[in-house]
């Protein structure tokens, strides 16, 4: 019975997108022993599900297991009573944590950016790979949406660990489609004292409806920018923009045949009204870019301009600073708490 960081990196795998669908009919009972040495060694063996793990391996027991020190085991128990889809089989006799219960278990072990960006990638459209050029993995669809998530929480009861996930829901981006996305968003929405710029609503990958500059009249095209902000009713100022839009470029962006299409796109936009920010690594690292940037998409959409005094904006740059750094510490297979 798989948990934890191990739990996770199964989820990170193809396969399992396929096992999730009958997660509800894999049943919740949980070992009541721990994991013998031949147990392990077998199922390292014959299950192509766990290539690549190492022990010892991260497993939950039910909490009636005398749990000991184990060279291929580190149990988890639980004293709680798990509802259906708690759990996924990976194959006959070696199951793992559901992502939903994944998250409940981690969130104890885990920063609050941590778990951010964890939840992240389970409502989001990839999975971390260390065998990717790009590091990691197109998903077709996300594991996890935020109503499936609450409504699982709302099973679970009080279990050590839901409120914090319940708590973080709000602050987490849907169908984030990398880990820079998402890290792009947390600032971008984050509170000003916490070392965001707090954009308000800001949609995530949604589609915005474009006419085609060289099609005829009237064809449309979908365009899907990384981060959209609109511009609240009756903009405040003449001139300004429908709407502004953020979009991180990664190194595939130098290609020249992406460079076109990158170009196609950034025309379409602005003359639909729709401002578009390019941001590559090197201006997301710099804080002063950043935070001209983001000055200027709130001057955009007609937003007022934001007065604070020297000392607030001194502080206010160091929780920016701050969150930066936090956030590029995190990697996605190195925990805090494991």
């Amino acid at each position: 019975m798989l948990s934890h960081i191990d739990a996770l990196e199964a989820m990170r795998k193809p396969y399992f997108p396929s096992r999730l669908a009958r997660a509800e009919l894999c049943p919740t009972e949980l070992p009541r022993h721990m994991p013998l040495l031949g147990e392990v060694r077998e199922a390292l063996n014959v299950c192509p599900q766990l290539a690549g793990a190492t022990t010892p391996l991260h497993v939950l027991v039910d909490a009636s297991c005398h749990r000991h020190v184990s060279p291929v085991a580190i149990a988890h128990s639980c004293t709680a009573e798990l509802p259906a889809g708690s759990l996924v089989e990976l194959m006959p006799g070696v199951r793992c944590s559901s992502p939903a219960l994944l998250c409940v278990q981690m969130a104890p072990h885990l920063t609050a950016s941590e778990l951010t960006l964890l939840l992240s990638e389970m409502l989001g459209t990839y999975a971390l790979s260390e065998s990717s050029d790009r590091g990691m993995e197109k998903r077709k669809a996300p594991l996890l949406t935020r109503a499936t998530l609450g409504a699982y929480l709302e099973k679970l009861g009080r279990f050590k660990g839901a409120a914090v996930v319940r708590d973080a829901l709000g602050r987490v981006p849907e169908r984030a489609a990398s880990p820079m996305e998402a890290k792009l968003f947390i600032r971008a929405t984050s509170r000003f004292a916490s070392g965001g710029y707090r954009l308000g609503e800001v949609a995530l990958n949604d589609s915005v409806r474009l006419e085609v500059l060289s099609g005829e009249v009237g064809e449309l095209r979908v365009r899907k920018p990384d981060l959209l902000l609109l511009a609240p009713e009756g903009r405040a100022e003449a001139g300004s923009f429908r709407g502004v839009a953020f979009d991180y470029y990664g190194d595939w962006h130098t290609k020249p045949e992406q460079v076109k299409r990158d170009t196609d796109r950034a025309n379409e936009f602005l003359a639909h009204d729709f401002k578009d920010y390019v941001l590559w690594k090197e201006n997301y690292d710099d804080i002063d870019y950043m935070d001209g940037v983001m000055a200027r998409a709130r001057r955009d959409i007609g937003l007022p301009e934001r007065k604070v005094s020297v000392r607030r904006a001194r502080e206010e740059r160091a929780a920016r600073v701050a969150l930066w750094k936090e956030l590029e510490g995190i990697d996605g297979t190195h925990w805090s708490g494991f």
